[in-house]
């Protein structure tokens, strides 16, 4: 039964009591059987059809939190722009705890499927790639150190030059 009633359940009326129900108990003494655990229920791998059938599309490579909040995570990247930041409205969120990466829009990593390469596009300050701050356009190759406030993200391609999802299609 849930906490709370819509209004018009109240509009019509006071609502019906459920009656008491009654609850078995053993008689002090008895023994109690113990009921069997049951094994948790193995679901199926998921398949390379439900990756492709994502709303946000396959996965093209992801960014891996190497070091700062969230650390071991993995992040993937999708077709198109990948906008990094905390806030819900980001594809790539970074919501682990960092203040100092910036709520909507951060930097991006944008994978055109035309060239088959992937871009980083710093669009805030305080993003830094391989040790150095960046404010252009840079191609990533693969193996880059991506750092937004305390939080550092490897990038790891998957597609590119010798592979992309749209082959297969």
């Amino acid at each position: 039964m849930p906490l709370y009633r819509s209004l018009d359940k109240i509009a019509a009326g006071p609502a019906k009591v459920e009656p008491t129900r009654l609850v078995a108990r053993p008689a002090p003494g008895a023994k109690v059987r113990s009921r069997a655990v049951r094994a948790p229920e193995r679901t199926q791998p998921a398949s390379i059809e439900a990756f492709i059938k994502d709303p946000l599309g396959p996965v093209v490579g992801w960014l891996a939190v190497i070091s700062g909040p969230g650390c071991g995570q993995v992040l993937g990247l999708h077709y198109g722009v990948n906008d990094i930041g905390r806030g819900a409205k980001a594809r790539v969120r970074l919501d682990f705890g960092d203040p100092f990466i910036a709520l909507d829009n951060q930097a991006a990593i944008i994978y055109t499927a035309r060239s088959r390469r992937f871009y980083l596009q710093s669009i805030a300050s305080e993003t830094w790639l391989n040790e150095r701050p960046t404010q252009d356009s840079v191609e990533l190759a693969g193996g880059e150190v991506l750092q937004l406030g305390q939080t550092r993200l490897r990038f790891v391609p998957l597609c590119g030059t010798d592979f992309d999802w749209r082959d297969n299609a």
